[in-house]
């Protein structure tokens, strides 16, 4: 089973009683940066002595040595990840939105997109009027 670990300056993961089908996810940063790059779910496919092999349905394999903590990696319930997860989900979606927008013609947009966008934009402005008063 795995276990977080972890203070105030960090989480970490336990791998010392990782069992084979146990999951979690890593979180993937830029080098020297807070910037994240990726989730990628993993699942323990073999236990040695002194290492866990993990596989993932996308990406490469994983090998973690079993004596040492790990960073960047949770579990599912985590409340830090699952906010993580969430901040992640949205920025995807909003560089997604981004870049249909950037690629399409004035005349591909209709009324409905328009007032969408409008009304975004005014609930943007309300709370940032709260925010300052």
């Amino acid at each position: 089973m795995l276990i977080a670990t972890g203070n105030a300056y960090g989480k970490y993961l336990d791998f010392a009683d990782a069992e084979v089908g146990d999951s979690f996810w890593v979180v993937e940063h830029m080098p020297y940066s807070g910037t994240i790059t990726a989730l990628r779910a993993y699942t323990v496919a073999e236990i040695n002595s002194k290492t866990v092999l993990c596989s993932a349905e996308e990406g490469k394999p994983l090998k973690l040595k079993r004596a040492l903590p790990q960073e960047n990696c949770y579990l599912d319930a985590d409340p830090y990840f699952q906010n993580i997860s969430r901040i992640w989900q949205m920025n995807t979606q909003v560089q997604t939105a981004k870049q249909l927008v950037k690629e399409r013609e004035t005349m591909d947009f209709d009324q409905e997109v328009i007032d969408a966008i409008m009304a975004w934009q005014k609930r943007v402005l309300a709370r940032n009027v709260a925010a300052q008063g």
